[in-house]
C-alpha cells in the first residue's frame, strides 16, 4: 500500500515537471513580438534556449520609411533600459486657462487658450550589451522595430571581451548619469538616407536642397544613436546645435536614387557620417549647456513664469538664488498706442529677450517680435493691449528654442577671452606661454599688456570651455617646456578659476 502511494507520489511530480520543462521550452521571444503588435511595450520570459530574456517594440508614425524604422528602434532601446537597468523621473506639471473676449460693436467673441506645461527629466543608469535585432516592419501604418536582449547572449559577449576590462557579466555593465557613445576620433558610419525638396524654385534648385536635406537627416540618424544618456535634458538643445552644421560632418556621399513624385524632388543618398566629430560636437554643446548656471527676471512678472517654462523644454535648469547664476535670461515687455488710416486706436507690444553674461556684462544672444504684427484695434483699450500682447508672445515662443540653442552654440564655438595674469615675465617667458598654450590646447592667445608698475604680463586667451579645462590640456606641457627652454625660470600656478588665472615666473 505505502509502495503505491509512493509511486503515484512520483509519477505526479514526474508529470508536473516535465509540464513546467515543457512550458519553459515553449516560450519564446518571438510569440512577445505578435502579442505587442500595434501597441509596443515591453515583455519578459525564460526559456531553456535563451534563460531569461527580455523583448522592447517600439513604433512610430512617421512618413519616412527610413526615419519611422529608427524612431521606433530609439524607443525600443529607450524601454529596453527602463526595464533593464532601471529609470530616475522628477518634473512638474501645470494646467492654466486663459481667456481673452473681443468685441466689435455689438457682436462679441470669447476665445479661450488652454496651457498644458509638462515639463519631466529622465536619467537613466546604465550601458545595454548584446542587444539583437528580432523584427521590423509594418503593422496597421505604423513602423516597428523589436529588439531583444537574453542571458545567453549576454553571457557570450562577456566571454568575448579582454580579461583586463572591469565587465560585469550582466546587463548594465556601467553605470553613468550621462552616457555618449564611444568612437575613435576617425570613426565613421555609413547611412542611408531620404531627401525632399518642392519644385517650387526650379528642378536645379530643387535638387540640391533635396541633397542637403538627405544630408542633414544622415547625420540626424547617427546623431540620435549616440546621445543616450540623459533622456530629456538637452536632447533636443543639442540636435538644434548639431543641426546648423550638418555639411561638416559628411565627409562623403553617394547618390543612389533620385526622381521627382508628387510635386517634390526626392534623393536617396548614402552618407559617410564622421562619428567621432560629431560625438565631440555633441559633449561639448551638453558641456557648455550644462555648465552654466541660469536666472530669469522680466520687466512683467506675469510673464516670468512663461519664460522659464519655455526654457525648460529645452533642458536648462534655474538657479533661485540669483547671486549664484553666470548667466541671466531678461525679458523686457512694452506696449504703446497706435493709430491706423482710418483713424481707429489700437496697441502694439514689442518683447525683447537678451542672455547676458553675468561676469562680463555681454550680451551673448537677443529675440525680438516684430510689433506691428501685433497691433490690435478693439475696445476698451485694455482688451486691446491684452490681445496685442497674446499675439506677441505667440511670436516669440514660436522662434525663441532656435534662437536660443542657435547662438549658444555660436557663441560657444567662438569661445571666451580669458585674462592669464603672469607677474615677474619677460619676453621669452611670454614667447613659451604663448607657444604652449596655442599648440597643446584647443585656444589662442589674441594679444597681450604690460603692466610697468606691477611688472605683469596680461595675456588674452580666446578657449572654448572653461579656463581650468585648458589647463587640464596644457600645464603639464608648460612645465616641461619651462624646464627645457625656460632659461633657469619656473611659472608656478597661484590660482586658476573659470574667470582668470594668475601666475608668477621666479
Amino acid at each position: 500500500m505505502v509502495w503505491r502511494i509512493l509511486r503515484t507520489l512520483t509519477l505526479s511530480v514526474a508529470i508536473l515537471c516535465s509540464g513546467f520543462h515543457a512550458a519553459i521550452a515553449a516560450a519564446d521571444p518571438m510569440d512577445d513580438v505578435f502579442s505587442m503588435l500595434g501597441q509596443g511595450g515591453t515583455r519578459s520570459g525564460v526559456n531553456a534556449l535563451d534563460g531569461y530574456y527580455v523583448v522592447a517594440m517600439g513604433t512610430s508614425n512617421h512618413s519616412s520609411e527610413s526615419k519611422g524604422k529608427e524612431q521606433a528602434r530609439l524607443d525600443a532601446l529607450r524601454q529596453l533600459n527602463e526595464m533593464i537597468n532601471g529609470v530616475e523621473t522628477s518634473g512638474s506639471t501645470e494646467v492654466s486657462m486663459e481667456y481673452v473676449t473681443v468685441s466689435d460693436g455689438v457682436n462679441e467673441q470669447e476665445f479661450s487658450k488652454e496651457r498644458f506645461v509638462d515639463v519631466v527629466s529622465h536619467a537613466f543608469k546604465g550601458n545595454l550589451s548584446a542587444v539583437k535585432m528580432l523584427k521590423s516592419g509594418q503593422y496597421d501604418g505604423e513602423h516597428f522595430v523589436a529588439l531583444v536582449v537574453t542571458e545567453r547572449d549576454v553571457a557570450k559577449v562577456s566571454a568575448l571581451r579582454p580579461t583586463t576590462t572591469d565587465a560585469v557579466n550582466s546587463f548594465a555593465s556601467q553605470t553613468s548619469t550621462v552616457t555618449v557613445a564611444e568612437f575613435s576620433g576617425d570613426a565613421s558610419s555609413s547611412v542611408e538616407a531620404k531627401g525632399l525638396a518642392p519644385m517650387k524654385k526650379g528642378e536645379s534648385v530643387a535638387r540640391e536642397l533635396a541633397v542637403q536635406d538627405a544630408i542633414k537627416n544622415a547625420v540626424q540618424q547617427v546623431q540620435g544613436v549616440m546621445i543616450s544618456g540623459k533622456s530629456g535634458q538637452f536632447n533636443e538643445a543639442v540636435a538644434m546645435a548639431i543641426s546648423t552644421k550638418t555639411q561638416g560632418y559628411v565627409s562623403h556621399y553617394e547618390i543612389l536614387d533620385e526622381d521627382i513624385e508628387r510635386g517634390q524632388y526626392y534623393v536617396i543618398v548614402v552618407a559617410d557620417v564622421n562619428q567621432g566629430q560629431l560625438l565631440n560636437d555633441a559633449n561639448f554643446y551638453l558641456d557648455i549647456f550644462g555648465h552654466a548656471q541660469f536666472s530669469v527676471s522680466a520687466n512683467n512678472p506675469d510673464k516670468k513664469e512663461w519664460l522659464t517654462d519655455e526654457l525648460e523644454k529645452l533642458g536648462f535648469a534655474f538657479n533661485q538664488d540669483q547671486s549664484s547664476a553666470t548667466h541671466t535670461f531678461k525679458l523686457e515687455q512694452s506696449q504703446r498706442a497706435v493709430e491706423d488710416h482710418k483713424g481707429s486706436q489700437g496697441f502694439e507690444t514689442a518683447v525683447n529677450i537678451q542672455l547676458v553674461d553675468n561676469a562680463s556684462g555681454a550680451i551673448i544672444l537677443t529675440v525680438v517680435n516684430k510689433p506691428i504684427k501685433s497691433r490690435i484695434y478693439v475696445e476698451p483699450a485694455s482688451r486691446a493691449k491684452q490681445v496685442s500682447e497674446h499675439q506677441a508672445y505667440k511670436q516669440i515662443s514660436a522662434k525663441l528654442g532656435l534662437e536660443v540653442i542657435q547662438s549658444l552654440a555660436t557663441h560657444a564655438e567662438r569661445g571666451v577671452v580669458y585674462p592669464i595674469y603672469i607677474k615677474n615675465a619677460n619676453r621669452n617667458d611670454v614667447a613659451i606661454f604663448k607657444h604652449v598654450l596655442e599648440n597643446s590646447t584647443n585656444g589662442s592667445v589674441e594679444n597681450w599688456q604690460w603692466d610697468k608698475t606691477e611688472k605683469t604680463m596680461m595675456l588674452n586667451y580666446r578657449f572654448s570651455g572653461s579656463l581650468s579645462q585648458a589647463f587640464d590640456q596644457g600645464l603639464d606641457e608648460l612645465y616641461q617646456t619651462f624646464k627645457l627652454e625656460g632659461k633657469g625660470r619656473r611659472p608656478h600656478l597661484k590660482s586658476v578659476d573659470n574667470q582668470l588665472a594668475n601666475f608668477e615666473i621666479r
